[in-house]
């Protein structure tokens, strides 16, 4: 049964029912670094979003994949789940790093097709991320031995255990995690700038009419941040409750209207703000 609570002419939700990746069962980064948006820092599934840079990173005398500006691919960058778990991918992407273990996978994938639809091969320098979109570019260093190779992200995964990259066995030899097969590193995204023709996130995702603003455990911040939001876009809000988690979200919208008020929503200053089903 839903409860309904009206607050100055916006519904407040009171619901049983989880939506999209966020759930109040929000797996917790080993540093367990919660980011302002309410979401954790980090790789894998569950509501989490990437730890910003302080600096862009280094990329004088790198070896790997040339850095080029192409858009995202309309496959392969829905939010998808595996084994039971949800991912998101972060498609508003401008600042990632994080550190932890990277492996690497060949022959039995070598001309297989990536999750991009591209065919991998295992000698080029590329790589296989949970939530990144596809394609990227990644600065990657090994910790132990500071070797650094820049590679092209068109894959998913890895899925095994904490691990946050898979790396070609072409990357991973010029980093030297071949022989050992799993080691950790630096990952750091190279920022190509802003790209005219870039595919929306709309269409990367799949048309969805509803946005998620952000997860509060606070139910006055969220009453007030709904408010905030109709105000600024003119359209429905709502909140709601899930176990401790309040969630704020927009809709529905049409398909031509969503990225518009996206943009909106984040101008706001909630960054992570992001298209789901309901």
């Amino acid at each position: 049964m839903m409860n309904i609570i009206r607050c100055t002419g916006i519904l407040f939700l009171t619901a049983l029912t989880l939506f999209g990746c966020s759930s109040s069962h929000v797996p917790v980064t080993e540093s367990g670094e919660k980011a302002a948006s309410g979401c954790f820092y980090g790789t894998g599934a569950g509501n989490r979003c990437p730890q910003p840079q302080e600096t862009p990173p280094d990329l004088a005398g790198v070896p790997g994949a040339k850095v080029t500006r192409e858009p995202f691919s309309k496959r392969g960058n829905k939010d998808y789940t595996v084994f039971g778990q949800k991912f998101q991918v972060w498609r508003n992407l401008d600042s990632y790093t994080e550190e932890g273990m990277a492996s690497w996978y060949g022959p039995g994938f070598h001309g297989q097709k990536t999750s991009n639809g591209e065919h991998y091969n295992m000698n080029g320098f590329t790589a296989a991320h949970k939530n990144l979109p596809l394609p990227c570019f990644l600065k990657v260093t090994n910790l132990a031995n500071g070797k650094a190779v820049i590679v092209r992200v068109n894959d998913r995964g890895p899925f095994h255990g904490s691990r946050i990259l898979d790396l070609s066995r072409g990357a991973a030899a010029k980093i030297g995690i071949i022989g050992p097969g799993t080691g950790k590193v630096r990952v750091e995204y190279i920022n190509p700038g802003k790209i005219a023709n870039q595919t929306s996130e709309a269409e990367m995702n799949g048309f969805k009419p509803y946005i998620q603003v952000f997860a509060t455990g606070d139910p006055e911040r969220a009453r007030e941040i709904c408010e905030k939001v109709t105000l600024a876009t003119g359209k429905n809000s709502r909140v709601e409750k899930s176990g401790s988690t309040y969630r704020i979200k927009v809709g529905p919208l049409t398909e031509k209207e969503a990225t518009d008020v996206l943009a909106k929503i984040r101008d706001l200053g909630y960054k992570n703000a992001y298209f789901t089903a309901g």
